[in-house]
């Protein structure tokens, strides 16, 4: 039993031996790996300041190259500064060419009706004479300048703007000359109205602008803009006497006091402004004209004005759409429209035959 003790613990003894020399060599081959890996480390650092060093020498080679182009423009100064002031006054004169005005209006409404123009019976008896399209519930409530002498008048069909019945309710504004006879007519056309507002979920008034000088009738729309917080958008095509088809848009510019609107081409290019004065409680409003063809054009800036001129009765009217969807949806009430209007919805072709 002892000599079988003695070879157990020899055996023992000869196994500890292999785990010490494996442990030594793992030790050695770490060791040999670190040895590896502080030799790869120098290397790379010797790398590294060689490619530093080789950076500062580009570095004050670029530096010495732009000192020496810097001292050749300097050289050269007197002549670049000869030309610069030429190429700045080109600018600003296209500038100022780009902003002539070659046609000024200015649309002045009334808070009041304390106004020479406004005052006696006898005063709209004497219209009414004149011109058919005075008619009894006209009210005068502006007056139009162009150029600082006055253009015409601005009337409006008072009775029918304040109908209670929101459904009822027109928009129809008139504009006369000097003279007191009729130029033109803006009206709100409820059907069109109604339609195209139920469509984009907010109020989008139409207009129709109707004159004296031409059969050509000119819708003026709100037309949805988004994103919304861009302001508001109004289009509008555009047929001269010579029947040359133009299309423009009228652009609320935001952030600004007062209403002012941009009026551009197809090109996006401004052609004309509508600036509305902050604080004028009735409404006041300058059109200045940029196109000088447009300028003469009699129909394009009676349009402008009118249209400036339901600038002031811009928020009661999208209220007033408002009410009547409003009324249209929660009862069973009809729409039945003005026979004024109903004879602009009928067919021109028809009629012609």
């Amino acid at each position: 039993m002892s000599e079988k003790k003695e070879q157990s613990s020899y055996e023992e003894i000869d196994g500890m031996d292999d785990v010490q020399s494996e442990i030594s060599k793992r030790v050695e081959e770490e060791e040999e790996i670190r040895e590896r890996e502080d030799k790869l480390d120098k290397d790379m650092f010797v790398e590294e300041e060689k490619e530093e060093e080789e950076e500062e020498e580009m570095a004050t080679q670029i530096e010495e190259e732009e000192k020496e182009e810097i001292s050749e423009v300097t050289a050269e100064e007197p002549e670049v500064t000869a030309k610069t002031p030429e190429v700045k006054d080109d600018e600003k004169k296209k500038k100022k060419e780009e902003q002539v005005v070659y046609a000024h209006f200015d649309v002045d409404l009334w808070r009041t009706k304390m106004h020479r123009e406004e005052w006696g019976i006898r005063l709209d008896a004497q219209r009414a004479q004149k011109d058919r399209q005075w008619t009894r519930d006209m009210d005068m409530i502006g007056e139009i300048k162009k150029d600082g002498e006055t253009y015409g008048f601005l009337g409006q069909r008072e009775k029918l703007w304040k109908a209670k019945d929101p459904l009822a309710r027109r928009f129809v504004m008139k504009m006369f000359s000097k003279g007191g006879y009729w130029r033109g007519s803006i009206e709100r056309l409820q059907g069109e109205s109604f339609a195209n507002s139920h469509a984009t979920k907010e109020p989008c008034p139409a207009y129709v602008c109707i004159f004296k000088h031409t059969r050509n009738l000119y819708r003026i729309k709100r037309l949805a803009h988004f994103p919304r917080f861009q302001g508001e958008v109004f289009g509008f095509s555009f047929l001269d006497e010579n029947d040359i088809f133009q299309t423009f848009v009228i652009d609320d510019k935001r952030l600004t006091f007062g209403s002012d609107w941009m009026i551009k081409d197809i090109h996006n290019k401004v052609i004309a402004k509508i600036d509305g004065k902050f604080m004028n409680l009735g409404g006041r409003f300058k059109i200045d004209i940029f196109d000088e063809k447009l300028a003469l054009d009699k129909t394009f800036f009676n349009m402008l004005i009118l249209f400036s001129a339901t600038l002031r009765f811009h928020k009661d009217v999208k209220k007033n759409i408002k009410k009547a969807l409003k009324e249209l949806r929660i009862s069973d009430a009809t729409v039945k429209l003005d026979d004024s209007e109903t004879n602009l919805y009928l067919n021109p072709r028809k009629l012609s035959i």
